[in-house]
């Protein structure tokens, strides 16, 4: 396992390499920031509140005088296209910049031609669960390295590796059994008794052409990570739960429109049919997606956006792609309209919606689409679809860095989910919208609150899921064939959170200190309470943790 993430990292260096070798002679003479904005929520809800609201003074004036409706719904964002809050303090001393606002090495030429940082990862946690007296001191061992640079005004790189070592709590380790992968983190080795060997990389690269029209923006990634459609804490469309893929985005902006096409490698683990010696590692099984959105500010309080996804074909038994035209078609809904909904790419449409109320507030939406109903909409089989409802207020009732979001989200039985199991819309044993798959009704509530470098976190989701038995498929387990379903592939009596009755409750406090933004490194304490109860039995962990960590990723474990 190990061989197959040492090449992964080797492929992103040497990417990085090349590109800079080819354009290290380029002749611009100012670097502009071209790389991605870190997939964090902690991270981000900050930006997010400075690009919305940039001047608290004003919130009493007009909505036009103090907001700004940027394209925040495709993520991760490119720097440029956002005005970060500049963090240079020139006047300190080395050791306090190193510490507190800079990344730990800096390479740079005096003609701002060249820039790059490299930074360690890590994150050093120890905990225990009191629920359960037997399982041992509960840690996760992290260690990394990210190396980011600009190279000219208009190309940017990063990689950076993840080395783990942690044990978990029962729930986890439930998962982690189950599916042969830790949570969004790839597969796992078993380390010592009762722990788990991990290891993650990612890289990319980034360019956006010079345009002398300034009504439109060029912007081109290769690479080798994760991407995010919505401005919720989940996402019913496109989200960062599973682990890394490769992957090209080209991103173009003309006036009011945005439009995004994304094309990714995504795996499903299970052999891909070559098994010839002398290969050393299991061969799996690959499939692609393609995936576009149209996001268009058509009113100074109203972003809507149009998504389509599709999910291809898995490889043959000599794990090799055949891909047609329509695969690289760039314009959206055409592949629905091709194919339809029925088809063998599992195809798929959606929408998004954000309303701007006050300069301080703004509700959202999704709405996704995975099947359409032939006859007896309600209760079909095909009616397959989510829903989300959202709202996030910052600076609640004026106070400064008082931030609340609420969210609701349901998915129909069998979303997701497709007649060949190929097809499932998944990566590396995990679904790449909700991490609890389908069928199920989720209320999700998040709390933050920062006092200078203090940060506080509440973070609460209650959900009601209908599981599968192990003999009986009703809609939750979306790795499942249709034609496995419970009540038939041609029911029309369906119900939503049909199957087993369960309930989920997350509830998790976090207090904080922010180090570094650089790098989001921060000490945190927090407290992790989880129960679920179905059939008359209810499991529950108490976890309770100390940290020291490197913040740039999400990881969901509130599932």
């Amino acid at each position: 396992m190990k061989t197959g993430y040492r090449l992964s990292v080797l492929g992103c260096w040497l990417s990085v390499f090349v590109s800079c070798l080819l354009l290290l002679a380029s002749q611009n003479n100012t670097y502009a920031q071209q790389k991605n904005v870190p997939l964090n929520r902690n991270a981000w809800i900050e930006l997010e509140r400075n690009i919305l609201l940039p001047d608290t003074d004003h919130a009493s004036e007009p909505l036009s005088v103090t907001y700004k409706l940027c394209y925040t719904a495709f993520k991760p964002l490119v720097e440029s296209t956002i005005n970060l809050p500049d963090k240079t303090e020139k006047n300190r001393s080395l050791i306090h910049r190193k510490i507190k606002t800079e990344s730990l090495f800096i390479v740079k030429d005096t003609s701002d031609k060249f820039h790059l940082t490299l930074d360690p990862l890590f994150n050093l946690e120890i905990g225990m669960d009191n629920e359960d007296s037997l399982a041992p001191t509960l840690y996760k061992n992290t260690r990394g390295v990210l190396v980011r640079g600009d190279i000219g005004k208009n190309f940017s790189f990063e990689s950076s590796f993840y080395e783990n070592q942690a044990t978990f709590p029962n729930y986890i380790i439930d998962f982690n059994n189950t599916y042969a992968v830790v949570p969004g983190q790839g597969r796992w080795k078993r380390f010592k008794t009762a722990g788990y060997d991990f290891a993650m990389s990612s890289g990319y690269i980034s360019y956006s052409p010079t345009i002398k029209n300034e009504k439109w923006s060029l912007n081109f990634q290769l690479g080798h990570g994760k991407h995010f459609v919505g401005d919720g804490y989940r996402s019913l469309l496109l989200s960062d739960n599973s682990f890394n893929y490769p992957y090209f985005r080209a991103t173009t902006r003309y006036k009011k429109i945005q439009y995004t096409n994304l094309y990714t490698v995504f795996m499903n683990l299970t052999d891909g049919g070559v098994t010839t010696p002398p290969y050393t590692e299991r061969l799996f099984q690959k499939k692609c997606g393609s995936f576009q959105y149209l996001s268009w500010n058509a009113h100074k309080h109203l972003q809507l956006g149009l998504f389509q996804g599709m999910v291809w074909e898995a490889s043959d038994r000599m794990n090799k792609q055949h891909l047609d035209f329509f695969y690289f078609n760039p314009v959206i809904a055409g592949n629905a309209f091709v194919y339809g909904m029925h088809n063998t790419k599992n195809v798929s449409l959606g929408t998004t919606a954000k309303i701007v109320l006050i300069p301080s507030m703004y509700i959202y939406g999704q709405f996704f689409l995975d099947d359409i109903a032939k006859n007896n909409f309600k209760g079909s089989i095909s009616n397959k679809q989510g829903v989300q409802l959202g709202i996030k207020y910052f600076d609640v009732l004026k106070i400064k860095n008082l931030h609340l979001q609420l969210e609701y989200n349901k998915v129909r039985p069998y979303t997701y989910a497709h007649k060949r199991v190929e097809q499932s819309y998944t990566h590396y044993n995990q679904a790449i919208a909700h991490p609890l798959g389908a069928n199920f009704k989720e209320t999700v509530a998040i709390i933050n609150y920062r006092a200078k470098d203090f940060l506080f976190q509440l973070k609460m989701n209650y959900a009601q899921v209908g599981r599968d038995s192990l003999s009986s498929r009703y809609g939750n387990n979306i790795f499942v064939s249709d034609n496995n379903s419970f009540y038939g592939p041609t029911s029309n009596i369906n119900e939503q959170n049909q199957g087993i009755k369960s309930t989920i409750s997350n509830f998790d406090i976090q207090i904080g200190y922010l180090i570094n933004p650089a790098t989001n490194m921060n000490i945190v304490l927090g407290i992790m309470n989880r129960a679920e109860s179905f059939n008359n039995t209810t499991g529950t962990t108490d976890f309770i943790y100390i940290g020291l960590r490197t913040s740039l990723n999400n990881i969901y474990y509130d599932f």
